[in-house]
């Protein structure tokens, strides 16, 4: 049985693990990590108010997105106005210049070097960009927002496809929404947005020819092109989805000819196939016209290379012998299996995306669990693999292959409770431990985020649980130097933050201790209050069990190390399944002196286990302290895995919006 503490008993924290280095070399101060090569050299390079975007003359048609891009986002970062010229650059510019003579390898890499001007220099446009992307980040680590460390550094992704799905087929996301992902994404050097556009739950795109198949919530034309545009600008590619023949109850709802009779295709067994009309009848020529004439409207509607074809959970084999049409037409055309229909259709599909100058795009799935073809998809096809951790199969067949690890990269909260659990992504095995195997063939990998049994839950719901994964990916895929631990690495990606202006960024935590604590669980289980500060969020903080425990308030105390500039912090309800001690009610106070004390926010939480992030007006303090005055279940405990503190940019004064 573990101790039971007095009231406000201080103690001292000491910390188990390394100190994080700081924020002055900009080789750690980016994210994803760090920049696979730097050189630094004394002093820095400043922004001042006369401070430019330079492009050369020659280069402005090309660079002028770029350049206005990212003047816009520097000027909003930094609070100064700073324009785009042309010419040459001055002491305090930034030159944006696609002329590298052969010293920056790779189609994005880029070549930073900070002196009296910055200059980005890259063989092309994504590659300027990405290098924009990086200087803003160590603007934001900058307290003033104005120093670059001076050096030379070189940068390149280790992939060239660096991917995000979305299921909005299941949750339709706003157009703002999906803005937000694209701009996140470009901050961490993401350039591929997969949307799964088409499931059981909706058909999210508006034709012309068919204007009763889009589910209320969907994307009209209008909606596609200004989204397509605002990816343009931030080097992200969004690649559609329309999923056949499977995921077609919509479609199927909207013309029940399009239906199979059989019982064992017309339904399946993923979450939406009881309804029936699950599967498309391909073995229709009607089926087949009504196909072709959809996507003859969709394709062009689309910029990318990539048209996504889907190709997934059309029911097993057993389910395909069952199914008296289908068995019939597979012998009428010839085939060996039933299977065979499937992957010539795919083919078939694969013949009419091609016909309009792209490429297909499609889930492996006719041969996973023993299915059986006598054919095979062809070559052209590029095939997403999430049945094994190692793509390599598919990529020794010849296929060009985008690896999405079901185990690894699928992000379903809807399914897992606690970090391993399926879809609870356990992001320290796949940073510190999962080699990303990349073959020939390979061209990146994709983070797949499902909405699966959680439909009625948030946008930002979800983004809990997609944030630190996606960080990960970031990182891993572009895949500069590491840090020695996953939780280092999140340490430092909350000291940047994200792409928001106004964002408060984290205080790191290495500076900080756990002054007192009323209550806290040693005994039955590891409760220490100084795990509220270890950056690592499978353990926790659980006041005392016995003797018996106290009621609430219960209150955590910690000195920051020195006086911030303080602008919120987050609080991390556990994260291993449990819900007992998750917070309600809260108070927050700060203080300078550790002694008398002053409140900034209280509230209550929402009752779920999402990190909950509260900002207030900024203030100057050293100490903070949370009182949490009950439980969401109503009970005696408090538990808390991460107490995170936010400081504001400096000379930031107005209140910042909760998020």
């Amino acid at each position: 049985m573990g101790a039971h503490r007095a009231a406000a008993t201080p103690y001292t924290v000491r910390r188990g693990h390394p100190r994080r280095r700081g924020p002055a070399p900009a080789a750690h101060g980016t994210v994803p990590g760090s920049l696979q090569e730097w050189r630094g050299d004394r002093g820095d390079w400043r922004l001042t108010r006369h401070s430019r975007v330079v492009v050369p003359r020659a280069q402005a048609g090309e660079l002028a997105t770029t350049a206005k891009t990212f003047a816009t986002d520097l000027s909003a970062l930094t609070g100064r106005d700073i324009p785009v010229d042309e010419g040459a650059p001055r002491r305090g510019d930034v030159l944006l210049t696609t002329r590298t003579n052969g010293q920056v390898p790779g189609p994005e890499g880029y070549r930073l070097t900070s002196a009296s001007e910055l200059t980005i220099e890259a063989p092309t446009p994504a590659g300027v960009f990405y290098g924009t992307q990086t200087v803003q980040q160590i603007l934001k680590a900058d307290p003033d927002r104005s120093r670059v460390p001076r050096g030379t550094a070189r940068d390149w992704p280790r992939m060239g496809q660096r991917a995000q799905m979305l299921d909005v087929g299941r949750k339709f996301y706003p157009v703002s929404y999906l803005k937000s992902q694209i701009r996140l994404m470009a901050w961490q050097k993401l350039n591929t947005f997969h949307l799964h556009l088409t499931d059981w739950r909706g058909f999210r795109i508006r034709t012309e020819k068919f204007p009763q198949l889009a589910a209320e919530e969907s994307y009209s034309a209008s909606d596609l092109r200004e989204l397509q545009d605002y990816a343009r600008r931030y080097h992200v590619e969004i690649i559609p989805e329309v999923d056949l023949p499977g995921h077609a109850t919509p479609i199927t709802a909207y013309d029940p000819s399009l239906r199979f009779s059989c019982e064992s295709m017309d339904k399946a067994q993923w979450p939406g196939g009881e309804q029936g009309g699950w599967t498309l009848d391909i073995t229709k020529e009607h089926t087949r016209d009504f196909v072709r004439e959809l996507l003859d409207e969709i394709i062009p509607m689309f910029d990318s290379q990539y048209f996504h074809v889907g190709g997934d959970e059309i029911g097993y084999d057993p389910a395909k012998y069952a199914c008296p049409e289908l068995v019939t037409y597979q012998q009428e055309r010839g085939f060996a299996y039933p299977g065979d229909v499937f992957v010539d259709f795919l083919n078939t599909l694969d013949r009419q995306v091609r016909g309009h100058g792209k490429t297909t795009e499609a889930w492996e799935w006719w041969n996973v669990y023993g299915q059986k073809s006598s054919i095979a998809p062809d070559k052209n096809i590029v095939l997403d693999t999430w049945v094994s951790d190692d793509p390599s199969a598919l990529a020794e067949q010849g296929y060009r292959v985008v690896a999405t690890p079901e185990q690894r990269l699928y992000i379903s909260p809807g399914f897992g409770r606690k970090p391993g659990d399926y879809g609870y992504v356990d992001v320290r095995a796949v940073y510190e431990d999962y080699a990303f195997p990349t073959p020939d063939n390979v061209t990146g990998y994709k983070a797949a985020r499902w909405s699966d049994q959680a439909e009625e839950q948030s946008p930002q719901w979800f983004d809990f649980f997609a944030r630190r994964p996606l960080q990960v990916l970031a990182e891993r895929t572009w895949g500069g130097p590491r840090s020695a631990t996953v939780w280092q690495f999140f340490a430092r990606a909350d000291a940047i933050g994200g792409p928001a202006p106004g964002d408060p960024t984290a205080l790191p935590k290495s500076g900080m201790r756990v002054t007192s604590v009323d209550s806290e669980e040693t005994g039955q289980e590891p409760g220490a209050a100084t795990r509220v500060l270890d950056d690592n969020p499978y353990t926790h903080w659980h006041t005392a069990y016995s003797p018996a425990p106290d009621t609430p308030p219960h209150e955590i105390t910690v000195d920051t190390g020195a006086r911030h500039r303080l602008a919120g912090f987050r609080y991390l309800p556990r994260q291993d399944g449990g819900s007992n001690g998750r917070v309600a009610d809260y108070e927050f106070t700060v203080s300078d002196n550790g002694r008398t004390w002053r409140t900034v926010a209280t509230g209550t939480f929402a009752d779920d286990q999402t990190e909950k992030q509260v900002t207030f007006t900024p203030t100057t303090a050293r100490y903070v302290r949370l009182r949490a005055l009950s439980a969401t279940n109503g009970g005696p405990f408090t538990s808390m895995a991460e107490l995170t503190i936010l400081q504001a940019p400096a000379g930031s004064g107005a209140p910042l919006a909760a998020r």
